[in-house]
């Protein structure tokens, strides 16, 4: 609602099964918005190379199980790479986790050194990572990164 009435364009990406998902009130009020992606653009080499990128600073120590990648893929988080990949500013409503608390679903105790730096909880975690490995080095221009939080004190 806050980015159509600041005349923002609004997108709402979503891959195989997400629309399930989709509140009510975004059924009936934005899905003129709805972008549906194919599996076959998720599973894409530039979307799976950024993905383990993000994984190397989100999932960490004991959460690097083998089933890690397929943990991440029940968050839907792939989805969340096309909505920050060329964008110009973020805004984001999230959870932040707790230290010691696991990235997932920020419910499972962890050793307190597993909390990843970008401490946001769930696919939005994700998109918040995939949008500041941006600006890592060798990237764009740090000074270009515009990031705006809002916490909405989950996790859910």
């Amino acid at each position: 609602e806050m980015a159509m009435q600041h005349k923002h364009r609004l997108v709402h990406f979503l891959g195989p099964g997400d629309e399930e998902w989709a509140s009510a009130k975004a059924k009936e009020k934005q899905s003129h918005a709805f972008q549906h992606v194919k599996a076959e653009l998720l599973q894409d080499k530039v979307v799976s190379e950024a993905f383990d990128r993000a994984g190397e600073s989100r999932v960490l120590g004991s959460q690097r199980t083998p089933d890690w990648r397929a943990r991440v893929a029940e968050m839907a988080s792939r989805r969340n790479f096309l909505q920050v990949r060329c964008a110009d500013v973020v805004y984001v409503v999230g959870w932040r986790l707790q230290e010691g608390k696991d990235q997932f679903f920020g419910r499972s105790d962890i050793d307190p050194r597993e909390t990843p730096i970008l401490d946001v909880g769930g696919g939005t975690g994700w998109a918040c990572q995939w949008y500041v490995d941006r600006f890592a080095a060798g990237g764009e221009d740090p000074s270009q990164c515009k990031l705006f939080f809002f916490d909405d004190a989950g996790p859910p």
